[in-house]
């Protein structure tokens, strides 16, 4: 995981250094729920398009109070929610053990997820990503059984179901779709289930792959934000159940 946005991007990740040994969230979710994210940035979307968000993260040692540290993180959705609507976000657990911190936050809307963690982030239907302006100038895999594979595709092929739906989100991060399987994905991802994506932002060196321009990385050249930000942004389209 990457310092990279959050809810707590002014709170929990401007008050945490990465260690590198994230422990393992075991039955987050109410209600017992199957999944259980196996990376320390993840999210999952539900059939209503609220996002629940799952960090996991290990304190420096003496650098924050950890009482300290939850009271900036429900000053920053009290501030955001004054603003957009009192049940806009929520925080729904805040655990610790040890040195290890685990926040879980619920959005009412991708909008509201992307707009509190100043990131790019899309979830909804396919015509709907178009019209935001989403190219989906990538190159995909189609996912069969909850398994990627065969040769790479292009986005035409994509776009003969226009009933799927997509999250486009910014890597590395762990994606959960809760009503649906996922269809097809980027080649800059991986499957971890047949409903859970690993979106690693790293492309697979496949010799049938396709190389677009505006993916392509030139060994030797100084890439460009808006570039990077390309490259790092992965599509994953799913059929809802």
């Amino acid at each position: 995981m990457t310092a990279k946005r959050r809810a707590a991007a002014a709170a929990l990740l401007a008050a945490v250094t990465l260690l590198g040994g994230c422990s393992e969230v075991e039955q987050l979710l109410e209600g017992g729920t199957a999944w259980t994210p196996q990376e320390a940035d993840a999210i999952s979307i539900a059939a209503d398009g609220s996002v629940t968000e799952i960090v996991q993260d290990t304190l420096e040692e003496s650098y924050y109070d950890v009482s300290e540290l939850e009271d900036m993180i429900r000053s920053e959705i009290t501030a955001y929610n004054a603003e957009h609507g009192e049940d806009s976000i929520k925080e729904e657990s805040f655990t610790t053990e040890g040195q290890s911190v685990t926040l879980k936050l619920w959005y009412s809307s991708a909008e509201d997820y992307a707009e509190f963690n100043n990131v790019e982030f899309y979830s909804g239907s396919t015509i709907g990503a178009q019209v935001e302006g989403y190219l989906f100038d990538a190159s995909f895999y189609q996912v069969e059984d909850g398994a990627a594979g065969g040769s790479a595709v292009s986005s035409s092929q994509v776009f003969k179901d226009m009933s799927l739906q997509v999250v486009i989100v910014q890597a590395p991060m762990e994606v959960h779709v809760e009503d649906g399987a996922v269809a097809f994905i980027s080649t800059n991802a991986e499957m971890i289930s047949a409903d859970t994506v690993n979106a690693t932002g790293e492309q697979e060196e496949e010799e049938d792959a396709l190389i677009l321009p505006s993916s392509k990385v030139y060994e030797g050249e100084e890439t460009t934000y808006e570039e990077e930000k390309i490259a790092n942004r992965v599509y994953i389209l799913y059929d809802t159940e």
